[in-house]
């Protein structure tokens, strides 16, 4: 039986000035338990092309998960190419410069629903210990995906992606309202057991249960891993090149400014060995590297797709990513802050008066794309003479990213996996905390 995906690639190249094909296809499982009780167990094959061509000057894009008819997948890329834009790219050929990044770790395909029965069971029973007043819910799920991308240039690369994630939550109603605490990791190796991160959780729900009084004020803040992800959020949509084309970051023309304090250095990397979202290639068949975002608190790059790049004149940052329902666009592979010289606990207890934001809900309401924040925070602990004191209630942090991240007072030595980011947490001077009463 012909490849599907080298039947579509020769039908579009021969009515096309360049076609590209991207298959993705694979398995996966999950296990989900909601409220201290198992809810689901599921398992999902799927599969699907891409089809990107160039017809007539402009780009047309289709997609489908019935491979039996390549025909009538070229007819629909054709069809869309009325309304799409000018290429600005060649499609990329062959290469010798493709990174050799470990992606696939086959053992994540043998661990078995009942393991992750086993594992989710494990943590509800360490949750059940802690309280009986606990409600705890978890997510467990591995993926095995195989991504192929060919084009009319001769490109024709695929390789395997493994991953296995776990969500931990738990949460209580009670005197002081709802408190809910949330941990997760991901990664391309298979784990055994979801205990690290329901202690973690649990630890947090502990320091919770206690109330401190909150008031309005300014002051040092330590924002944890979790937390810094999210501080993170305007910066990396900033450094999308679609916005900075369409002139809507405020990063737009500032290569080689320096945007915040010198200790924060902020890399893409997608070559880290079996990390969540590191592949040989981008979505387009472009090398991967290593790629400076920030470094010294100066910028450096935005991440470009191939279209992006060719609208602003620059080389791509081989970080076109999609999935083969949607076209290429900027995105992020690995997020990783470099790590500073302070001990977590060193900054803890170096703060007189000051406050732990873990959790904060999103980025708010406020201008993003300019650095501006406004967010509810749904976890915070109240630090006092270098000793946690209680959880702050009802409070929220505004400002502005930039602003904020020129105000660094430390960066801890201690990184932690949260996803595809690789964070370590940072303290701050001057702060405004507000809250209601």
């Amino acid at each position: 039986m012909a490849d599907p995906a080298e039947q579509i690639l020769e039908e579009a190249a021969r009515r096309f000035d360049g076609a590209e094909v991207y298959l993705s296809s694979g398995e996966t499982r999950s296990v989900d338990f909601e409220n201290n009780r198992l809810k689901r167990l599921t398992a999902r094959q799927f599969r699907g092309v891409g089809l990107r061509v160039f017809a007539q000057g402009r780009i047309g894009f289709a997609s489908t998960t019935d491979l039996r008819d390549p025909g009538r997948l070229v007819e629909m890329a054709a069809e869309s190419a009325r309304f799409g834009e000018e290429p600005r790219f060649d499609l990329p050929g062959p290469s010798e410069q493709f990174p050799d990044v470990p992606t696939e770790e086959p053992a994540v395909g043998d661990v078995s629903p009942g393991k992750m029965v086993e594992m989710g069971r494990e943590g509800l029973e360490m949750s059940i210990a802690a309280s009986q007043e606990y409600l705890f819910s978890s997510d467990i799920s591995t993926r095995l995906a195989t991504e192929r991308i060919l084009n009319s240039s001769g490109l024709d690369l695929q390789y395997v992606k493994t991953d296995m994630a776990a969500t931990v939550e738990v949460k209580e109603i009670g005197g002081g309202g709802l408190l809910e605490v949330y941990e997760f990791k991901s990664w391309g190796r298979p784990f055994d057991s979801i205990s690290d991160i329901t202690r973690r959780a649990l630890k947090a729900m502990e320091k919770g249960r206690v109330i401190a009084p909150a008031r309005s004020e300014v002051m040092p803040m330590i924002f944890t891993p979790k937390a810094v992800g999210n501080l993170l959020e305007p910066i990396l949509l900033a450094l999308n090149g679609k916005h900075v084309y369409k002139g809507s970051s405020v990063l737009a023309g500032r290569i080689g400014e320096r945007i915040v304090d010198e200790r924060i250095t902020i890399l893409d990397d997608a070559t880290i060995p079996y990390a969540p979202d590191s592949a040989p290639a981008d979505s387009e068949g472009v090398p991967t590297r290593p790629l400076a975002l920030v470094q010294g608190g100066e910028l450096k790059s935005y991440v470009l797709d191939l279209q992006t790049a060719g609208l602003l004149g620059l080389e791509t940052t081989g970080s076109g990513y999609r999935s083969y329902a949607s076209r290429p666009s900027p995105s992020f592979s690995n997020t990783v802050l470099k790590a500073g010289p302070d001990a977590y606990d060193d900054m803890v207890a170096g703060l007189e008066r000051g406050v732990i934001v873990d959790q904060t809900l999103g980025s708010g309401q406020s201008n993003i794309l300019a650095g501006e924040f406004s967010v509810n925070v749904s976890l915070a602990f109240l630090v006092e003479g270098g000793k946690i004191q209680g959880r702050l209630k009802d409070c929220m942090v505004a400002g502005n990213v930039y602003e904020l991240l020129s105000k660094v007072e430390g960066v801890s030595c201690e990184r932690q996996w949260l996803g595809s980011d690789y964070l370590p947490a940072i303290c701050v001077s001057g702060i405004k905390l507000a809250a209601q009463g």
